[in-house]
Order: C-alpha cells, then sequence, then structure tokens
C-alpha cells in the first residue's frame, strides 16, 4: 500500500463533523498563504486562524488534497500574495456560520452572513470566494473544465453528481452495482468514491469478496455491503495512524501493520501524519538540494582537473616546439629563407609549391604544406608537424612557442588556485541547507490567562495593566474584570481603549500610574493620526456609567464618565517591543509596553514611535535590529520566532524605530 497523500470523501465525513463542533460561530482572524515549487509546478498551503468564543484558537490548514485543523505552523511569508490580501479584506471578523461537505464529494463549505468560502480538494485543488448567492467573487484559479468554468462574476456550479452512498436506497444501490462488469472492490473506490484502501475495508467487514464482478454480486452480498457502509456513520471513531495511513477507525484490512499512534480527535490524527509527513518531504528536499549543490561543485572541480591537465600538456607541448626549433635551426632558417626568396621572385604561389614538390633536398622535404594566405608553412621535424610563420625568423618563431608556453603555465596556476577554491566550499558546505520557511513547526500552545485575550503588560514594580483592543473587548473588560479599587484611563482622543490597573489589594504607585498612561496613549487614535503626543486622563471605576444622559445613546464599548479626572498632558508616544527568553521551558515571548518595564523585564528591546512604514516592514526590522544586538547563542531562540508576532504588537498597523537596546 502506498503511502497516503490526500484525504478521501469519507475522511472528509468524519472531519466535517468535528469542524462543525469546533468551528461554528468562530471568526476568522488571520489567513496565511504559501505558494511553494514542488515538482516544477507552484503550489498553495493556507492557514486560516480562526477564534471561537470560549474555545479559543483553531488553525485551519488547507492544500489541494487535504485539510485539518493543526497544531503545526510554519512562519508567514514576509509579502502575502495578492489573492491571501483578497481573502483577508473579505473574510477578517466574519462569523462562521455552517460548515459542510457538499454530497458526498471533496467538497468542503465555510459560510458566513456574506460569503461562502468552498474548499475544492481534488484536481489542481482551489480555493473559492462566493457571495451569499454563490456568484463567484474571486477563485485562487481559473479553472475551465468540460461541464463547467471557475472563475469570477459567474454562478459556482457544482461538478458533475456522483452517487452518495449514504443517501441512496438499497435498489438504487444494488441497480448502480449492476451497472458494472468490473471487480467489486474498483467499483466501491471510484465509482462511489471510498478509494481502494477503505473499500476493501467495507468488503472485508462484509465478509465479501472484493473481487467479484460488481454485476454478479448476489442480493445478500450486496446487502450487507450496503449496511456496512450506512454503519459506518455510527462507528465509534477511533482515529489511528499506520506507518504509511491515517484513518478515522482501526483498519480490519492492515490489522497486520502496527499501529503507530491513536487520537482523541480525527484531526488530530491528520495533523500528525500529514504534518510529519511535510516535514519528511522538506527534510528530503534539503537533503537533495545539499547533494545537488556538492555534484555541482564536484562536476567543478572534475572539469578544472581537466582543464589542468590540458594546460600542462599545452605548457609541455609549446615548449618542446620551441626547443625543436632550435635544435634544427639550419633546416628552419633555410625553409623560411627558400619560400622567402621564391615570394620576392614573383612567382605564382602554385609555381612554388610544385617547385618544392620536385626538390629533392631535405628542406623541400621537410615541408608539408604552405597556408600562403596565412603566412604559414608546416614542416616535419622528428616527426612532428611544426607550424611556422614564414613572415618571421627562427628566434621569433621559437619565442612565438616559449611565450605560448608560459601563457599556459600562468593558466596552470589559474586553475590550481580555483580547484583549491571549490575544495574550501565542498569542505564549508553546510550539513544542512536553511530551507525552515517551507517546514512547518509543533506550536505547543499553553492555556492562556484571562488577561492575555487583551492587551496587557506588568509595571515596573509588578501591577497588571490590561487594555481592551476593540469595543467588544472594551465592554468585557470593563464590565467583567475592573474591581472597584483599579484605576481607569483612557487617552482624551475619540477612539481609544479604556486601559486598567489592577490594584490586587496594593495602592497603586505614581510610576505605574506614569506607564499606564504611555499605554493608553500609544494604542489610541493619535499613533494612527501621526501626533507626537496627546493629553490621557485617570477615574475610579464607579466614575463609568453605562447610562447616557436622556435623549443619548451610548455604542458598544462606550461609557459615560461621571467626577473629576486626574490628567496627564502632553503623553508622548512611543512603545517598545523585545523578545524574553525563556530557558528553563524553552520558549521565546514577545512582550510590548512602555519603555522602562520593557527594558527591565526582556533580553533585547525595541521601540517605536508614530511613523509611516508598515506593519510587515518594521517588524522584521524589528527582528533584525534584535538579532544584530543578540549573542551568538540567544540569536538561536530568536531566530525561530515569526515575524507576526512582533507584528501584532505595532498600533494602527504602522510606525517607525526611535532606537533600540538591551
Amino acid at each position: 500500500m502506498d503511502e497516503k497523500k490526500e484525504i478521501t470523501s469519507l475522511d472528509l465525513r468524519f472531519l466535517v463533523k468535528e469542524l462543525k463542533k469546533n468551528l461554528i460561530g468562530g471568526l476568522f482572524r488571520k489567513i496565511y498563504q504559501y505558494p511553494y515549487t514542488f515538482e516544477g509546478k507552484t503550489e498553495n498551503q493556507f492557514l486560516f486562524e480562526i477564534f471561537v468564543p470560549g474555545k479559543g484558537e483553531f488553525w485551519l490548514y488547507v492544500d489541494k488534497r487535504k485539510m485539518f485543523i493543526t497544531t503545526y505552523k510554519k512562519p508567514a511569508p514576509r509579502e502575502p500574495p495578492m489573492f491571501c490580501l483578497f481573502l483577508r479584506k473579505h473574510l477578517n471578523n466574519q462569523k462562521i456560520l455552517e460548515v459542510r461537505q457538499h454530497e458526498f464529494d471533496r467538497i468542503v463549505e465555510m459560510r458566513t452572513e456574506k460569503n461562502k468560502l468552498i474548499f475544492e480538494l481534488f484536481s489542481d485543488g482551489n480555493v473559492i470566494l462566493c457571495d451569499s448567492d454563490n456568484n463567484i467573487i474571486m477563485p485562487l484559479y481559473v479553472q475551465r473544465w468540460k461541464e463547467r468554468d471557475i472563475k469570477p462574476k459567474i454562478t459556482y456550479k457544482y461538478p458533475p453528481p456522483k452517487i452518495n452512498p449514504f443517501a441512496v436506497n438499497f435498489d438504487y444501490f444494488m441497480e448502480f452495482l449492476g451497472r458494472f462488469d468490473k471487480k467489486l472492490i474498483a467499483v466501491l473506490a471510484a465509482g462511489f468514491g471510498f478509494g481502494p484502501v477503505y473499500a476493501k475495508e467495507i468488503c472485508i467487514r462484509a465478509g465479501v469478496n472484493d473481487q467479484i464482478p460488481a454485476d454478479r454480486l448476489s442480493a445478500e452480498s450486496a446487502s450487507k455491503i450496503f449496511d456496512v457502509i450506512r454503519n459506518l456513520d455510527n462507528l465509534h471513531i477511533e482515529p489511528t495512524i499506520y506507518d504509511n495511513f491515517v484513518s478515522p477507525f482501526p483498519l480490519l484490512s492492515i490489522k497486520d501493520k502496527p499501529i503507530k499512534k491513536q487520537t482523541v480527535n480525527f484531526s488530530e490524527a491528520l495533523d500528525e501524519f500529514f504534518s510529519e509527513q511535510q516535514i519528511r518531504v522538506v527534510e528530503e528536499k534539503k537533503e537533495k538540494i545539499l547533494e545537488e549543490q556538492k555534484e555541482k561543485v564536484e562536476r567543478i572541480m572534475e572539469k578544472q582537473k581537466e582543464a589542468l591537465d590540458k594546460w600542462i600538456e599545452k605548457t609541455k607541448e609549446k615548449r618542446s616546439v620551441a626547443d625543436l626549433i632550435y635544435s634544427h635551426y639550419g633546416t628552419v632558417e633555410s625553409v623560411l629563407e627558400a619560400i622567402n626568396r621564391a615570394k620576392l621572385s614573383g612567382l605564382p604561389w602554385s609555381e612554388i609549391k610544385a617547385r618544392i614538390k620536385a626538390s629533392d633536398t631535405p628542406e623541400a622535404h621537410a615541408i608539408k604544406e604552405i597556408r600562403e594566405n596565412e603566412g604559414k608553412v608546416i614542416i616535419e621535424l622528428e616527426g612532428q608537424d611544426v607550424e611556422l610563420d614564414f613572415r618571421r625568423s627562427v628566434e621569433e618563431n621559437a619565442a612565438n612557442y616559449y611565450e605560448e608556453s608560459k601563457h599556459a603555465k600562468k593558466k596552470i596556476a589559474g586553475v590550481i588556485e580555483a580547484i583549491e577554491e571549490q575544495k574550501k566550499n565542498l569542505e564549508k558546505m553546510p550539513e544542512e541547507i536553511p530551507l525552515e520557511t517551507e517546514k512547518p513547526v509543533k506550536v505547543v500552545r499553553k492555556r492562556k490567562k484571562w488577561f492575555e485575550k487583551f492587551r496587557w503588560f506588568k509595571t515596573s514594580d509588578e501591577f497588571l495593566v490590561v487594555a481592551g483592543k476593540d469595543a467588544t473587548t472594551n465592554e468585557m473588560l470593563i464590565k467583567k474584570y475592573t474591581g472597584p479599587s483599579d484605576l481607569v484611563f483612557h487617552s482624551d482622543i475619540q477612539g481609544a481603549p479604556f486601559v486598567i490597573i489592577k490594584s490586587e489589594g496594593r495602592e497603586i504607585t505614581e510610576d505605574a500610574k506614569k506607564e499606564a498612561v504611555e499605554f493608553a496613549a500609544a494604542y489610541s487614535k493619535a499613533w494612527s493620526l501621526g501626533l507626537a503626543t496627546v493629553d490621557v486622563y485617570a477615574v475610579r471605576p464607579d466614575q463609568l456609567s453605562k447610562q447616557p444622559p436622556s435623549g443619548e445613546y451610548l455604542p458598544k464599548g462606550s461609557f459615560m464618565i461621571y467626577g473629576q479626572r486626574e490628567w496627564f498632558r502632553d503623553v508622548e508616544l512611543k512603545l517598545s517591543i523585545g523578545v524574553k527568553i525563556d530557558r528553563e521551558n524553552d520558549d521565546v515571548l514577545v512582550l510590548a509596553g512602555p519603555v522602562m518595564p520593557i527594558r527591565k523585564q526582556t533580553d533585547y528591546f525595541v521601540t517605536i514611535k508614530p511613523g509611516e512604514k508598515p506593519a510587515s516592514d518594521l517588524a522584521i526590522e524589528i527582528k533584525n535590529k534584535i538579532l544584530i544586538k543578540a549573542t551568538p547563542e540567544d540569536k538561536i531562540w530568536i531566530e525561530k520566532v515569526p515575524i507576526d508576532e512582533f507584528q501584532k504588537f505595532i498600533p494602527a498597523g504602522k510606525g517607525e524605530v526611535v532606537e533600540y537596546g538591551v
């Protein structure tokens, strides 16, 4: 049995049940698209970060042949592809209302109030965004099939319908089998869409020979097959991972194969199996690239050695000819003089050649060929052909060969140097090629504390400061998490979060207030407006009310404030972002807050202020500046941190670095 590379319609049937349970009611938060090249063709992987209230974050992995909830993640691409940006624009913060499999096909639909996102997990795959009326807004790929087109501005059409074995009655099931004289296993695999492994499993569970022609199957055997298929829906799920297969239940058809692992849910099994497969593919790719690089260097060295041999031979050959000319000086001189006398006589070259051929002198016998147009004569000396320029003297001809010998000798030195350089390249070649951008990494998620769903930091004197992110979290923070002895801050500008200092039985210090004020200023609307300062005020929780004055309306996240406020004028807008290396727990934390606490609580940090650099570029700059300051040992830890871990702290999605330190 070949290694499983895709999920089947039956796999999707089990998986979609889990997706419904986990993802309905969730919000699309982040979408990542990872283009990659496989066997010369560009393909795409997607990761959808979905936040489900009360359950937390889920990462849905999708490629052209499979999907599942994953715990693995790759670094975000530096430049999101256009289709990814398009999906973000339409889906971010949209609630998932429905998840369904279309019939018994490898098609999954996720519906929001405004859109329908369709995943086709067959052929080259596709991700298709439609409006609520099924009109295609944009597909990942424009495709043309015999029965339908996939392109913008037309109504989405499903592929031609296939039989759904879970929806037909027994009579139709029997009639359908009777149409084929192929083996039963082939009809179940292709005709019903179970694939060969599950087709065999169904036959074994039914106790029916899978090699019987489908049209010769008895009603009794067909009934057994039909019952097994129907009972699959009620089967107790025991997701099982084998060496080269993963299934929602243990397979009787491969009971001789050892089980590697069983998981609680099917998505977890798919995640472990396919993510490990992907990691293995990347590792094999790295090995292949490294081997190709080594082979390339070795090929270059082989050619260089051949060139070296050629130049050594040429050096010897040219010097040998020069020595030969001098050792036969008289003959060479006589030949050159005879040809030049004949030239001066005015005789045509045909006559000169004829006279030389008829002459019985040693010089005439030595001449083998005259190339009058080139000014060359070929003579034989000690059985070797020697080319001479009859316009030059004996010494000049010999000197020319000596010069060519010297030139060849210089080439030898150059080739030897090049060979040594390639040897060094071979020695310096790394044990492995860095392809970490292609390799998914398992992310072990810690259980979040209540305040981690908000923006937060700890002050220099260890007070917890928490801020809302939007209208919903603003309201939640004040109503649910603010105690009577806490202190509430707000920037004096429309579009700012509430920020609270949790007193936790302690008297709130002036230093804590100052730092909370900086935090409130940084995450206010003042940042996106590019202001240098903003005023901030503080109030007690009992000064906040959801009761507006008569005739007025308070939008979500807003509160009326009564009584006197404590003002903090001209608060400078700046924010520090740093990393704390937690070696005990094998983790790196990215923290953000005012300068003083972040300086104290992190190993390396950068301070930013309002600016025009986009968050994606600024996050890269922040990470690079931190890496410049880091020790070689710490760099190994910091390099693992995804760029988006820095990016999520940048207010209003833009800014610029003002300083960085340790």
